[in-house]
């Protein structure tokens, strides 16, 4: 017999268990409860919903047409769940704040004044997740997250941290077997032309298959090899390591090329419209921890150390 109203609300967590997990028995580990438990709910869930959402006829547990459509309803309604109780959990508790970043960031800034955070905003769990796809505040569990792009997005609240500029970057090893001419390098006003005769045939470094971040400065640059890093912060230590050149943003870099661990082929920085920006959903009433993390991380960016600028160096 049908039912006018929507199954009761308990028996989702369990159908949702058992289809993603596709084991009654292993359904009953995640939700501590006994397998003829989760059986019985789910013969239940059947029963009201007068159709058969799993196929048991075979050893392996499979789900019907009809199981397969009310998994998608019951994964949204988890999902809604969740989302809600993390919202709950940031407005009320704020005893956590979930942060997607950067790799490299991570490891330059958040990570070494992870302290610092838990003296500004006391009793607050700070949460780092290093993603290299951008968070959709959806699927995912985060509160804040910071990219790297132009910005701002649509629909998110965006706040700049830090502009950016861009340079080619390369280690002193690499430097040194490239075959580029110091005199070129020294050189104060390197035409573009006299740009790619020393970048042309070399190794670059790229996230990106088609190295379309060289491009949009370089747009005839034409590389002996391109090297593909799953991150910005594996071009960077590949960088670091000798393998090939890379576009250092600045002045996140500033560090490594004070230090001699990076250097600047053509002694110049290109200004550029990219940026590091917190993002966070838009929201009525943004909360006190989530202003305390924008003023502590953009007080991080702040800290990062001026460039030793070398003679000649130029700025476009």
């Amino acid at each position: 017999m049908k039912h006018l109203k929507s199954p009761p609300i308990q028996l989702i967590p369990v159908f949702e268990a058992s289809a993603r997990l596709m084991s009654f028995r292993k359904a009953a580990e995640f939700l501590h409860v006994t397998p003829p438990a989760i059986s019985q709910q789910i013969k239940a869930l059947e029963s009201y919903l007068d159709t058969v959402l799993f196929d048991r006829k075979k050893k392996q547990l499979r789900l019907t047409v009809a199981g397969e459509y009310y998994f998608k309803v019951a994964t949204d309604i988890m999902k809604l769940h969740q989302q809600g109780f993390t919202e709950f959990d940031r407005r009320f508790n704020n005893r956590s704040l979930q942060v997607s970043t950067p790799l490299f960031i991570a490891q330059e800034l958040l990570i070494p004044n992870y302290l610092s955070f838990k003296e500004k905003v006391p009793n607050t769990q700070l949460r780092l997740s290093t993603d290299s796809e951008y968070s959709d505040f959806i699927s995912d569990s985060i509160d804040v997250a910071i990219r790297f792009g132009m910005g701002p997005w649509p629909n998110l609240d965006s706040r700049l941290l830090c502009k950016l500029d861009i340079s080619p970057v390369c280690s002193p090893e690499y430097l040194a077997r490239s075959g580029m001419k110091n005199s070129d390098l020294n050189h104060s006003l390197v035409s573009e032309k006299c740009a790619l005769e020393l970048l042309n045939n070399q190794t670059i470094l790229s996230m990106h298959e088609d190295f379309n971040e060289w491009t949009q400065l370089f747009q005839k640059i034409a590389p002996k090899e391109v090297i593909v890093c799953d991150s910005y912060f594996s071009v960077i230590k590949s960088a670091e390591a000798g393998l090939g050149l890379a576009l250092g943003a600045l002045p996140a870099v500033n560090r490594l090329l004070n230090k001699g661990k990076l250097m600047m082929p053509l002694n110049e920085k290109f200004s550029t419209n990219y940026g590091y920006w917190m993002v966070t959903p838009n929201r009525n009433d943004q909360s006190e921890i989530v202003d305390s993390f924008y003023d502590w991380a953009k007080a991080l960016f702040m800290t990062l150390p001026i460039l030793n600028k070398p003679n000649g160096m130029r700025y476009i």
